[in-house]
């Protein structure tokens, strides 16, 4: 009788090997490298100018985002080694390091630095919740959002990053109006407001974290 053993070995070998590769070495998203490190240097130049300002409230400001900075990349690093972030959330962090550009390009002329600072800081720090609190530890799990106008429908949803607030874009808006408007979001800062017609709401601030329950609802205030 022929003795099979050998062969049915390096069969089940090929399969592990296969499979370990499905699982835990997808090809990871080659842009995150280059996104972090332009943001480190940005954050770098910025840190001699903030300090230079004496501004107390600017200073501390700062120095939360680059702790919390130190704190993600890593974070980052080892979620996209294992599962490899998608468009959406490279997206968000190269608009993230965009802002901080900004900032430093016009530091001089910039009136709202501790406003987008801060609430980079918070972009950042719900991501790194959001990566912690997943079993996996996977930066790519989505919050839907839906939006209720609480006293009317037929309003249209729309939305930018939090630290966009004073570029006047429109970068979401929901497929469908109240109350059936829903979309799916990377754990962040950002802005929702309602417009119908010529009735346009004012920018409200919310802070998206995943973490459990993956779906949230917001209400916003109906414009007059």
């Amino acid at each position: 009788m022929k003795n099979y053993f050998p062969y049915g070995f390096a069969f089940y070998l090929v399969f592990v090997m296969a499979s370990c590769a499905s699982t835990s070495y997808q090809t990871k998203n080659k842009q995150l490298s280059k996104i972090l490190a332009n943001t480190q240097q940005t954050i770098k130049s910025l840190a001699t100018k903030t300090q230079a300002t004496k501004d107390e409230i600017l200073i501390r400001a700062f120095q939360k985002l680059e702790k919390k900075h130190q704190e993600l990349r890593p974070a980052l690093e080892k979620c996209n080694e294992k599962y490899a972030l998608t468009t959406a959330y490279i997206t968000s962090l190269q608009e993230a390091q965009n802002a901080l550009q900004r900032i430093d390009k016009d530091f001089i002329t910039s009136t709202n630095k501790a406003f987008i600072i801060d609430a980079i800081y918070r972009d950042f720090d719900a991501k790194l919740q959001s990566i912690n609190n997943n079993p996996n530890n996977d930066a790519n799990t989505k919050v839907k959002i839906t939006i209720n106008s609480n006293e009317g429908e037929g309003f249209f949803v729309f939305g930018k990053l939090s630290y966009e607030k004073d570029l006047n874009i429109k970068r979401f808006r929901f497929n469908q109006p109240t109350q059936n408007a829903t979309q799916d979001f990377v754990p962040g800062y950002y802005l929702f407001w309602l417009e119908k017609e010529n009735r346009i709401g004012e920018p409200e601030l919310h802070l998206i974290m995943s973490g459990g329950k993956e779906e949230k609802q917001l209400v916003l205030k109906t414009p007059k």
